[in-house]
């Protein structure tokens, strides 16, 4: 129905490829990174607020580039079964423009396709496996080592804190919520404190800017000492032959 320059539309279920079939999204653009399970997006390192639509319509867009996604299917995804004026998805393309500092006329991460829809036109790293064999950094190189547990580093930005929704949950306190960041790119590990407010430290060393991470050194988050571990092709070894003196006898039927 067209009324007043508005078309409104009833959404009649989800009808598009399985790309925007609910899989997860977790991927890193430009200084941004996104993750639909845990409902987080992230950049300069800090957290960006999207409403939950506004947040939806990012992943499905992330999920299906490059292609461009209908309108129909938009609707379909994020307003299941309800009348919606177009009106409504152009408010939700322009609040994701304004988080991630982009414009209409000169696009970095959403581009309008007219008359059709919309799609994500940056480039863009997924941090798990996707469908379909588009490559992404699906096993971790990077962890932490804390007492007996092993905390794993992903591909990009991962912050360490004492807020739940951190990559690096510490419930400890003395561990500011947002207390410090490792991004992990190929082979290589930074780590910067955010302003926690009793510090970071490699070793003995406060860190006061972003610093690389070698494999084995002892870093302080606040009270918790953790080891930094970096997995290398180079230097793994391989595995060594057990030589027994008395092989174990085998037991009797």
């Amino acid at each position: 129905m067209q009324g007043g320059g508005r078309v409104l539309r009833k959404s009649q279920g989800f009808s598009s490829s399985e790309k925007m079939s609910g899989v997860p999204v977790r991927a890193r653009f430009d200084r941004f990174t996104i993750d639909s399970e845990s409902r987080q997006l992230t950049g300069d390192g800090g957290h960006l607020h999207l409403s939950p639509k506004a947040f939806d319509l990012l992943c499905v867009l992330i999920a299906a580039r490059p292609n461009a996604v209908a309108k129909d299917d938009l609707h379909a995804r994020i307003w299941p079964g309800i009348f919606v004026v177009d009106a409504n998805l152009s408010v939700l393309v322009a609040e994701i423009r304004r988080a991630l500092g982009d414009a209409a006329h000169v696009p970095k991460f959403i581009r309008t396709v007219h008359r059709h829809g919309y799609a994500f036109c940056g480039e863009a790293t997924d941090l798990t496996p996707a469908p379909g064999g588009r490559g992404g950094e699906s096993t971790p190189k990077a962890w932490l080592v804390w007492k007996d547990r092993v905390l794993l580093l992903v591909e990009g930005e991962n912050v360490i804190g004492r807020d739940p929704g951190c990559s690096v949950w510490l419930d400890v306190p003395g561990v500011s919520r947002r207390h410090a960041r490792a991004v992990v790119s190929g082979d290589s590990v930074t780590v910067e404190d955010l302003g926690s407010k009793n510090g970071t430290f490699v070793a003995d060393t406060p860190v006061l800017a972003s610093r690389p991470l070698h494999d084995g050194e002892m870093l302080h988050v606040g009270p918790v000492e953790v080891q930094f571990r970096l997995w290398s092709d180079a230097k793994a070894k391989g595995t060594e032959r057990i030589t027994r003196d008395n092989p174990p006898t085998p037991l009797d039927p």
